[in-house]
């Protein structure tokens, strides 16, 4: 009688053991997703994980590369005044132009051209792209 009492207690035991696991696992998986959404843009991005950026991506993180650049902080870009290449898997070209308003009034126009290239992760994030070249020129 008491080594069927001790071999079933091992066995609920066990079992008890097998359901903490299946709970660790199922809120581990939780965790991720919700780090993932806090992460992402949204809940289209979530699910987005080989997704390459289009060119309205590369001309927003052209514009956050172009801005420091820029001697004043009144700029505007056009919305979709832009040209867009793809040289290679990850590398973007943009080109395009800023206007900004300098303290004195005047509207200033500078062209640019920039390389970019995406280095993975969410696309929305400045630190995961690079800036390989930049060309700029006054108007």
């Amino acid at each position: 009688m008491e080594k069927t009492y001790l071999k079933d207690k091992h066995l609920k035991k066990k079992r008890a053991m097998k359901g903490v696991y299946a709970i660790m696992i199922v809120a581990l998986v939780f965790v991720f997703i919700m780090i993932k959404f806090a992460t992402s843009g949204g809940a289209s991005d979530i699910l987005s994980f080989g997704k390459m950026p289009n060119a309205d991506d590369a001309y927003k993180i052209a514009q956050e590369f172009v801005i420091p650049t820029i001697r004043t902080t009144n700029t505007s870009f056009p919305e979709d005044g832009y040209q867009f290449g793809k040289k290679s898997d990850s590398v973007y070209v943009i080109k395009s132009y800023v206007t900004s308003v300098d303290e004195r009034g005047r509207t200033n126009r500078t062209n640019f051209q920039m390389i970019l290239k995406y280095n993975g992760g969410a696309k929305f994030l400045k630190k995961n792209w690079s800036m390989v070249d930049i060309n700029e020129s006054s108007q």
